[in-house]
């Protein structure tokens, strides 16, 4: 199992789906989809130095140094970058790095996300976690998933508003709560504007970023908040 990203230069801020349609086109024959950019080849050549092809390793190097699934071939207009499962979370967090650095985007189609985008893009909302990379506007299967790693592989999660408005899922010790419970919590632009309350319910957990992102205020109304 490996996990995929494509990265190439845009200017001007894409849409997911709009990305997606290119990458289709792409894969059809269009190779004059992507145009050639300077920062890719800078982009390949610095993540290249960062993680080593695979066949520039010896038999006893390649389980520790080896990270792809299949080497990177240089391109100046569009990368695959397609990595072994168990480094996922650091070549991605690498590769979003690098593609920030270079003004470059970053498309990955197993979560149909584009991130980062060209500059000039602001996300209404962003979801972070104790683990994993930032994500732009994460959509209602991002959300779900994200909540299942919370208390398995993340201590807590956040989905902030633009504004500076959040709300935070925590789980167990890490988020200082009896095993088996999750902390909840939001703020309003301040410090002195934050609030908590626990349960052991995960649909209560999920609900409560599902109705933040879609600008309802019902979670409010479900829970005996406690100002922190």
């Amino acid at each position: 199992m490996s996990f995929d990203l494509y990265v190439w230069h845009e200017d001007q801020p894409v849409t997911t789906a709009e990305a997606r349609a290119k990458l289709e086109r792409w894969g059809d024959g269009g190779q004059e989809v992507f145009a050639a950019h300077p920062a890719v080849g800078r982009f390949y050549d610095a993540l290249l130095d960062r993680f080593p092809p695979l066949e520039s390793l010896g038999d006893d190097d390649v389980d520790r140094l080896g990270v792809w699934s299949m080497t990177p071939e240089r391109s100046d207009a569009i990368l695959t970058v397609s990595c072994v499962w168990s480094r996922a979370n650091e070549v991605g967090t690498a590769v979003l790095t690098l593609a920030a650095e270079h003004g470059l985007i970053c498309y990955e189609p197993g979560y149909h996300v584009v991130n980062p985008n060209a500059p000039g893009h602001a996300a209404l909302f962003s979801l972070s976690s104790e683990s994993l990379p930032t994500m732009p506007d994460p959509d209602a299967g991002r959300l779900e998933w994200i909540i299942g790693q919370v208390g398995e592989n993340d201590g807590y999660v956040i989905l902030e508003r633009a504004d500076g408005w959040f709300v935070q899922v925590g789980y167990g010790d890490a988020a200082g709560a009896p095993a088996g419970t999750y902390a909840l919590e939001y703020q309003e632009g301040s410090i002195d504007r934050h609030f908590r309350c626990q349960t052991t319910d995960r649909e209560a957990a999920l609900r409560l970023l599902q109705e933040f992102r879609a600008g309802h205020e019902r979670w409010k109304r479900r829970h005996l908040w406690e100002p922190l």
